[in-house]
């Protein structure tokens, strides 16, 4: 697929951005959670907390279709990436890495010299696909806030401008 038919818009529209959320968590962690996963009213909740945290939410759309989500901010001076979900029915077409892209641009505007994100150990096409993008592993303890390690990365957005 052509990623021109990819369009990226901030949005605070919950129903739109908990379609790949959903759908993505629903492929990716299969077989890793012992409890059913989060119903969508707390998945609403976890991108209302994000709105309320001052992170902008980006919701790629591909025929009008929601494609992918991701929310970025800027805390301490440093940039944050949360939740980079892709639905399954377009991965491996330009989603995530143009969300990414676009992410990471607007925190080099803000004059961010780093970007960090977490992500599920268990989730190794996530890991593999950071670290192709440039990503790097942070030796530091993961943290486990669902009983499964997440593991923190880093990238160098350059100098500030």
């Amino acid at each position: 697929m052509n990623t021109t038919s990819i369009r990226i818009t901030a949005t605070t529209d919950v129903e739109a951005l908990i379609v790949p959320h959903r759908a993505s968590m629903k492929v990716a962690y299969a077989g890793y959670f012992c409890t059913p996963f989060p119903a969508d009213d707390t998945l609403r909740d976890e991108w209302r907390v994000l709105h309320e945290s001052g992170a902008t939410t980006l919701l790629a759309t591909i025929d009008g279709r929601p494609a992918g989500v991701l929310a970025w901010r800027v805390a301490d001076g440093e940039g944050w990436l949360h939740r980079l979900y892709v639905h399954p029915d377009f991965q491996g077409q330009g989603v995530g890495r143009a969300l990414h892209d676009r992410a990471l641009a607007s925190l080099r505007e803000l004059g961010c010299t780093r970007a960090n994100l977490w992500v599920l150990a268990v989730n190794k096409p996530a890991v593999e696909l950071y670290e192709h993008w440039g990503w790097r592993q942070i030796p530091e303890r993961p943290h486990s806030p669902f009983g499964l390690d997440e593991w923190h990365f880093s990238y160098d957005l350059g100098p500030q401008s």
